[in-house]
């Protein structure tokens, strides 16, 4: 105790008592739960400086892990900060990553033998498997999705029941990751999730390897834990096996990189592992005010995984956080700039999703506000909403373009099928493709009316004002029915309405049809090439991204039922429970980031969702009385907008008029067949895996499970 007391005293150290406590516990397993703004970064700094300087552990002995080299190289400074003129030997901080990375090369330099190298650019190899697989080419956010799923299934060990449940859009994944693993193990390459999963084994079938490393770092750190992996926290336990010197510092409430694969639920049974271990607390809050700590502690309190623990502030009172309502979706992004100009403090927007920037972007570079953009990745132009709405704009600006037709025909809910198509390419004529297939000599009926509908649906379209674009493409050009299905091929929901309600708020600042398409380009290339420079007024950034940051006021944005929580958060199944606390954890972060002041903004019309249950929470306002077997409905794609709720009520009968005897057909229960027999609506259809049914074609057609051929499941 003596020893800790000089060594406080000789460097100049201020500590409270929980954080003295976790300095002064060297040896043994420690679990260090840390508040948000409690000083764990200046702990571990502490420690490590009591551990060399004061106790004279030799500084090789001790392995420090972080989570990012950003994270590394923080903690490098901060220690050169404190102990800089002191320290002969600075200490040595690496990612988890180079750590196994640094195992992987030691067992090459040990036996002789050349392991597996680094894969540079697995994006590269899953578009070449993607396309030989599909025979199309995957679009950048495809490959992103595959990425994440990759990373999860790795990081949490994932077995092969459990990658054959994965479902990524509407792609095959487990066959997609099976290729993909082949054809690594073939060119003997490993991925940068491979690493930690390659490292663990190696050291578990090299007990002399093992041996090696355990002998030489007898102390381990490691920062962030909540944050840790499965594969992660089993070569961290494998480290720690022989020393038991092992010092986790993080904090379960702010565990937030699920998709990531990080699991919380192993610091909730650190006692179980380590049965001679401590759980130490860290709950003084040094960066945000009384008020803000008091909301933030019982706001948590809606996470179920974590352990009792309160937080505190030492700040002054402050102000209360403010929920401020607007009318319009509009609305809201003005108030923003008006606050932005008017604010002269260091101010972050938040949000959930990465999308929510692109409107702000777009209004901030039209007004000459100076922004910083937090690791921002424009894959929203590259999705094929996105895409499907340009392309169905650009079509109706030259509807004689083939390549657009090709690729937007079975999108129109029209029953065009492949046949349709090669008729329309091989005509050689300077129509437009619409007018080609009216006329074409073999056409039935209900398809010359579907398609002259079409055609004047996209004249329409040619010339009206764009702030009605996007559900007049939605409704009267039949793409909403596309949506649908591939929603129900697995598409989430949400993300599709997200991508429909950033479109609408562009459209409706736009003049024309090409202005929007113009501003859509420009905006892409805003957001893929820009640089940081300058002093900026306001900081934009997903609360993913906001994490290790603080600022003096927060203005938490877009948070609505259905996307923050997500709808699937809201199941009442483990894995929406799971999904439930972790977006409780998120919410947390985001408000935590507030120093001073805390602002929610939400919009009570416009057609948006209900705000959030998180801001009710949050502010203690009275929940609204809902089911008790059931949670807040949100809107369906379906549902959205007021022209679809206005044709809903009053809906005709299903035209079935392209079902006839010999007619191609999709049921989405029974898959793909053939109408055999029809009398007036009824039909007896032999479908190629479920034998034979018969079917009402208007309640199938009107309840959308059965469509002709082609309408709806064109290979994309």
């Amino acid at each position: 105790m003596e020893k800790f007391e000089d060594f406080m005293k000789a460097r100049h150290l201020r500590l409270n008592e929980q954080q003295q406590a976790a300095v002064r516990r060297v040896e043994g397993p420690t679990l260090l739960l840390a508040v948000p703004g409690s000083g764990k970064t200046t702990v571990i700094i502490c420690r490590l400086g009591y551990m060399t300087l004061e106790l004279g552990i030799d500084p090789d002995s001790i392995l420090t892990l972080t989570f990012s080299r950003a994270g590394a190289r923080d903690l490098a400074r901060r220690y050169g900060q404190v102990f800089g003129r002191d320290a002969s030997w600075r200490p040595s901080f690496a990612t988890i990553h180079s750590f196994a990375l640094s195992v992987i090369r030691q067992y090459e330099r040990q036996f002789g033998r050349r392991a597996f190298e680094v894969l540079e650019d697995a994006g590269g190899l899953l578009r070449e498997i993607y396309h030989d697989q599909n025979g199309t080419t995957p679009s950048d956010n495809d490959i992103s999705d595959l990425q994440s799923a990759i990373t999860l299934c790795k990081n949490r060990m994932f077995d092969d029941a459990a990658i054959d449940a994965m479902k990524v859009g509407d792609m095959d994944f487990p066959r997609i990751f099976r290729a993909y693993e082949a054809a690594k193990r073939a060119a003997r390459l490993m991925d940068f999730d491979d690493m930690l999963k390659y490292a663990w084994l190696l050291l578990r079938q090299h007990p002399e390897l093992e041996r090696e490393f355990t002998s030489q770092y007898r102390y381990i750190h490691v920062d962030e834990a909540q944050d840790t992996s499965t594969v992660q926290f089993a070569l961290i336990h494998l480290l720690a096996k022989k020393s038991h010197n092992l010092f986790m510092v993080g904090d379960e409430d702010q565990s937030i990189y699920g998709f990531r694969g990080a699991c919380p639920g192993e610091l909730l049974h650190f006692k179980k592992t380590y049965p001679d271990g401590q759980v130490l607390l860290m709950e003084t809050n040094h960066r945000s005010t009384a008020r803000l700590v008091a909301a933030s502690d019982a706001f948590i309190k809606l996470n179920k995984e974590r352990y009792e623990k309160h937080m505190t502030a030492t700040g002054k009172a402050g102000v209360p956080p403010v929920h401020q309502h607007v009318k319009t979706v509009e609305g809201q992004y003005r108030f923003l700039l008006e606050a932005i100009r008017r604010e002269g403090k260091e101010i972050a927007i938040l949000y959930r999703n990465n999308e929510s920037a692109i409107p702000l972007v777009d209004l901030f570079e039209r007004e000459g506000v100076r922004y910083r953009l937090k690791e921002h990745n424009p894959l929203f132009f590259s999705h094929f909403v996105v895409r499907d709405v340009v392309d169905f704009l650009n079509f109706a600006g030259d509807p004689k373009d083939i390549e657009i037709f090709e690729r937007i025909y079975y999108k129109m809910n029209c029953g065009i099928s492949r046949q349709n198509l090669a008729y329309v390419k091989a005509s050689k004529l300077d129509k437009p493709a619409l007018d080609i297939l009216r006329t074409m000599p073999s056409a039935p009926d209900w398809l010359v009316e579907r398609v002259q509908r079409a055609g004047k649906n996209f004249g329409k379209l040619r010339t009206m004002r764009p702030g009605g674009i996007i559900d007049f493409i939605l409704d009267d050009c039949g793409y909403r029915k596309h949506l649908e299905y591939r929603i129900d091929s697995g598409y989430r929901e949400e993300n599709i309405l997200e991508k429909l309600s950033i479109l609408r708020i562009l459209a409706r600042r736009a003049q024309s049809r090409e202005d929007f398409l113009e501003r859509l380009k420009a905006l892409e290339g805003m957001l893929r090439d820009r640089e940081d420079g300058g002093k900026a007024q306001v900081t934009l950034s997903t609360i993913h991204s906001s994490k290790g940051l603080e600022f003096d006021k927060v203005y938490l944005v877009d948070a609505v039922e259905g996307e923050f929580p997500a709808k699937s958060a809201l199941e009442d199944t483990e894995e929406g429970h799971r999904l439930f606390n972790e977006e409780v954890r998120l919410f947390y972060v985001g408000a935590t980031r507030a120093r001073k002041e805390l602002e929610f903004i939400t919009v009570d019309g416009d057609g948006r969702p209900e705000p959030s249950r998180f801001i009710t929470a949050y502010m203690g306002e009275k929940p609204k009385r809902e089911k008790k077997t059931k949670r807040i409905p949100t809107p369906t794609i379906g549902q959205l907008g007021a022209a679809y709720q206005k044709k809903k009520k009053s809906r005709p009968a299903a035209d079935i008029s392209a079902y006839q005897v010999g007619s191609e057909v999709v049921h989405k229960r029974f898959g793909r067949g053939i109408i055999a027999e029809k009398t007036g609506p009824l039909a007896t259809i032999c479908f190629e895996k479920s034998g034979k049914k018969k079917l009402d074609l208007a309640v199938c057609a009107g309840k959308g499970v059965l469509s002709p051929e082609n309408v709806n499941n064109e290979k994309i």
